[in-house]
């Protein structure tokens, strides 16, 4: 059994669309702040230039994934679920949707680095990269499809580990008025209570076996005990579960889950973001939950991305 990102790629991650980790990479400049990319206008950021291009981890980036065990819903009771497409690397179908997002102000939304970067890092530059908003179906014409200026990863996101994995988007307009979904805050561990109930919603895979629906899915899980998870993934080619930037969700049993192209999608708890769909092995497998970065964990830097004006600002990872 192999790791598997979910997002929209040949690869195995869950985050981002379908497979492994997003895009071309980010590169790192020796301080706090993300690495950044304008979409279109190539790298901006400080220090070395960040290589375009690259494969993802796991694979080529693929349609996303959706959840395993999950229901249809719709995307009025969760309007701050939003999908991102690129039509040029991924296809027309379903919108060229290939990983999940959470609108979290009118002119920013948080996704998986591995969406975004490729496997060695570095930021992917998709000159039509968008953000779908209000689509609940994919091969519908509801909604808007919102194009994406600048691309924010976490400065400290470690692709090998699945470590820190987040990323912040600016969008080319703000949709003023929009509903957004608030973080849960930095360093609050209270959200995450063995047994709390979280929803994961996302248009990913939704038996396994590369079947993806069409219309929103969510799902409701338990949180797992940081101990378990830790069992789960103690290693090797199951992955590495550190609970200080990760968090585990799902059924011992399994036959709940995200899946491939859920990756970057919401794990809702409390009604605040407290995760990001990032990896798993397998999807919705007993003894095997799957993987969300840590929204507590990362708050402070994304916080400070959503609030800047632009995405723009800052050297690269360090």
């Amino acid at each position: 059994m192999r790791i598997s990102p979910k997002a929209n790629r040949p690869g195995v991650r869950r985050g981002g669309g379908a497979g492994a980790r997003g895009a071309p990479g980010w590169r790192r400049a020796g301080t706090a702040a993300a690495a950044l990319a304008l979409l279109g206008g190539g790298l901006t950021a400080a220090g070395p230039a960040a290589a375009v291009g690259a494969a993802p981890q796991g694979g080529g980036q693929g349609p996303g994934e959706r959840i395993v065990g999950g229901v249809g819903v719709p995307i009025t009771e969760y309007p701050w679920a939003v999908a991102l497409s690129s039509r040029d690397s991924f296809g027309a179908a379903r919108s060229g949707h290939f990983c999940g997002g959470t609108l979290v102000a009118e002119d920013k939304v948080v996704t998986a680095a591995h969406c975004v970067t490729s496997s060695s890092g570095e930021i992917v530059r998709r000159p039509d990269l968008a953000v779908i908003v209000d689509r609940g179906d994919l091969e519908s014409t509801q909604g808007r499809e919102v194009p994406v200026s600048g691309v924010w990863v976490d400065p400290w996101y470690d692709p090998a580990a699945d470590s820190r994995d987040v990323a912040v988007l600016t969008l080319a307009e703000p949709l003023v008025g929009h509903e957004t979904l608030p973080l849960v805050p930095a360093g609050d561990e209270d959200y995450y209570a063995p047994g709390t109930p979280a929803t994961v919603l996302g248009w990913g895979d939704t038996t396994g076996g590369g079947r993806y629906a069409d219309s929103l899915h969510a799902a409701t899980v338990p949180v797992v005990a940081d101990s378990e998870c830790a069992r789960a993934y103690p290693g090797g080619r199951q992955g590495t579960f550190d609970a200080t930037t990760m968090v585990c969700a799902g059924e011992e049993a399994g036959g709940v889950d995200a899946c491939q192209g859920d990756s970057g999608g919401p794990l809702v708890i409390g009604g605040r973001l407290a995760g990001i769909v990032s990896w798993g092995a397998g999807c919705a497998l007993a003894d095997y939950p799957g993987v969300y970065t840590r929204i507590s964990a990362v708050a402070t830097e994304v916080q400070a991305a959503v609030d800047s004006a632009s995405a723009a600002y800052g050297e690269g990872p360090g």
